[in-house]
């Protein structure tokens, strides 16, 4: 068996949400994940991008356009992943628009990469590769998936389940050779963050009607509703007859608005199972 956590939208950053700055949100961060650890066995993580603000389009702009410039990234990787279940692999988001030698630099891996193990196969997939490395503010440009690396990762995975993982997919930029690939029965499922919710829609039939995992976020809700789509993480388990169950964990925390203070209590939210 091997359980794995999908973290995604944790916006390292100069904002703070919530009522918390954006350091007593990491510490809170690093609680929960040090909780989850105890309790439960994971045996890796995928980060889906957005761990930062670098480049950002709005209000103050990405700090790593700032004078001097700011890695919120490699911040991120410095202090707060040791927290995450290890080995940890990662993938950028669209407000990580790195050149992909600056990426490797700060994060050490590249901007898309293959997982494998016993239990399964998993594409990391860079859907925000266009247009890297700009000189001015930006919410990046969505490139449609290396279908290569997915053809890479099938021929690999032989009869092991196969996850597609990535911080966002856009069915109206992608290709028919996409929606190829994915009928293809050993493509289980995708996984994917930005839009800051949970939830689980799927592809067109002709595109093999897989779930799409919403793996959320640990900023703020991307409902109107900010008790909706709270802080925390999807969690995949996949079993050795190849059965998998996936559901979205949210640990204790305290939503502070102004004028009203809500504590919420743990639970788990858009549970998924599929047999062999």
């Amino acid at each position: 068996m091997l359980r794995v956590m999908l973290a995604s939208d944790i916006h390292n950053c100069h904002a703070g949400w919530y009522g918390m700055s954006n350091g007593e949100r990491m510490a809170d961060l690093v609680r929960c994940l040090e909780e989850a650890k105890r309790e439960r066995d994971y045996g890796l993580t995928l980060c889906l991008g957005d761990v930062s603000l670098d480049f950002w389009a709005w209000n103050e702009g990405g700090s790593y356009l700032w004078d001097p410039p700011v890695s919120r990234t490699a911040e991120f990787m410095e202090k707060i992943m040791p927290a995450f279940p290890g080995p940890f692999y990662i993938t950028p988001g669209n407000h990580e628009q790195y050149a992909p030698a600056d990426w490797e630099r700060i994060t050490g891996q590249p901007r898309e990469q293959i997982v494998c193990r016993d239990e399964a196969v998993f594409v990391l997939l860079d859907s925000f590769s266009g247009d890297l490395g700009p000189k001015e503010n930006s919410d990046g440009t969505y490139r449609p998936v290396n279908c290569a690396l997915i053809r890479e990762a099938l021929e690999l995975a032989g009869e092991r389940p196969l996850f597609l993982c990535s911080h966002w997919f856009d069915k109206e930029k992608e290709t028919d050779e996409f929606k190829s690939l994915l009928r293809d029965g050993r493509i289980r499922a995708l996984f994917c963050g930005h839009d800051h919710v949970s939830c689980i829609p799927f592809t067109e039939e002709e595109a093999g009607h897989k779930p799409i995992l919403h793996t959320g976020h640990f900023s703020y809700s991307g409902d109107k509703d900010p008790c909706r789509f709270y802080r925390g993480w999807r969690e995949l388990t996949v079993y050795d007859d190849g059965s998998w169950e996936s559901l979205y964990r949210v640990p204790e925390q305290i939503i502070r608005y102004p004028g009203w203070t809500v504590r919420m209590e743990a639970h788990v939210q858009d549970e998924w199972k599929e047999s062999r």
